[in-house]
């Protein structure tokens, strides 16, 4: 059975742009519920902040507009917060209407990422890409360097296995001057230097790599896969909907939506604060205000994680208040009774992070609270 998609080559596109985009053609999958494919290679210099990360935890903001570099929160996709340089990494992203299933079956996240990692892996080897494997949480590895990745989500409207290529070496200076790497982000990686850890498509294929080497590669292999892809351009109205969407992404209030700096300044006087991290398949992030008694009066969940639906570590937050925090089964029930509902979606087997993973980063920043009567209300990090 040969299917047909809708393709979206999208060209070079800015970080407002793109942001925008994705919402808007995820509502036109939704209705007439066609699976689309949607490519496009960044045109202008940039740090991309993950829906559920904390800014604060990863780029130092201050500087970032002392040198003029611009930084965007993507809308409801998660992931962790990378920097791309213009011209230097490939985006693309399957779109699929929900209970979409080509065979008749009941594919769900993990069986679509199944599908799509060798849709992926047939193209980068057209390219001189052959060596590179998917490992860990999905990504795509050469010698334990990271070249670029492929995450499924439930993204509420449809279902996205959508991913990213580094092609070339981007100018690292100004990144690695802003950039603060979270505890254990590398505690998984074969290469710990976060320099030395991204490769390129060009360093592995001995060649340059272009944006439209690699899209015509992805269409070969589409074609071998059984789906028909048809040429297709954004219509008005999705126009339309990107130029609103575009004003929206760089607002401050968006790029700061998940703030420890925030977090901490807005504790309950005489609260104690503490954050943590812990790194289980995906890195976590917890943040506990507790008053003398040890009850949680404010809770922070945060992370590079995929999950749906895009409030689920909000509500996480909201049921920790009002929980003893020296009860770790307390805690648990109350992250369960949200993480574990029905609405609760992730792709589970390559990258889901668990209540235990959430529990773990809560129970660690407890113990960063400093609770015991003797010492002054601190705020606390680790």
């Amino acid at each position: 059975m040969t299917e047909r998609w809708r393709w979206l080559d999208l060209d070079r596109q800015g970080p407002y742009e793109n942001a925008a985009t994705m919402p808007v053609v995820v509502r036109s999958v939704m209705s007439p519920g066609e699976p689309t494919v949607q490519t496009s290679v960044w045109g202008s210099t940039h740090l991309n902040v993950g829906w559920f990360d904390d800014v604060d935890s990863t780029v130092d903001l201050d500087l970032c507009a002392e040198l003029g570099l611009e930084v965007v929160r993507r809308q409801f996709y998660g992931g962790g917060t990378a920097f791309y340089a213009a011209e230097a990494a490939m985006m693309w992203g399957f779109l699929l209407p929900k209970g979409y299933d080509a065979t008749g079956g009941s594919e769900g996240l993990d069986a679509q990422l199944r599908r799509f990692q060798v849709v992926i892996s047939d193209a980068l080897g057209r390219v001189g890409l052959a060596e590179v494997q998917f490992e860990g949480s999905s990504d795509l590895r050469w010698h334990g360097r990271k070249l670029g990745a492929l995450t499924a989500q439930d993204v509420v409207g449809c279902d996205s296995i959508g991913g990213f290529l580094n092609l070339a070496r981007p100018d690292l200076t100004d990144y690695l001057r802003v950039v603060r790497v979270p505890e254990d982000k590398f505690k998984d990686k074969i290469v710990k230097d976060m320099s030395e850890y991204v490769c390129t498509a060009e360093e592995v294929a001995g060649h340059p790599v272009s944006y439209e080497d690699v899209r015509d590669a992805m269409r070969g292999a589409m074609h071998d896969a059984g789906i028909e892809w048809v040429p297709s351009e954004l219509n008005e109205g999705e126009r339309k909907g990107v130029a609103k969407g575009s004003a929206r992404v760089g607002d401050p209030a968006m790029v700061r939506r998940v703030s420890s700096d925030r977090f901490r300044r807005e504790a309950p006087a005489g609260a104690r604060v503490g954050l943590a991290n812990h790194k289980g398949r995906k890195l976590v992030r917890a943040g506990v205000a507790v008053d003398a008694e040890g009850a949680v009066i404010a809770a922070l969940m945060a992370g590079d994680l995929h999950v749906s639906p895009p409030d689920t570590l909000d509500r996480i937050a909201e049921a920790l208040v009002g929980a003893d925090s020296r009860d770790p089964e307390d805690l648990r029930s109350r992250i369960a009774s949200v993480f574990e509902a029905d609405d609760v979606t992730q792709a589970e087997e390559v990258m889901g992070v668990t209540t235990d993973d959430l529990l773990t980063a809560v129970v660690k920043a407890v113990g960063n609270a400093q609770l015991d009567a003797g010492s002054a209300p601190v705020a606390a990090d680790a």
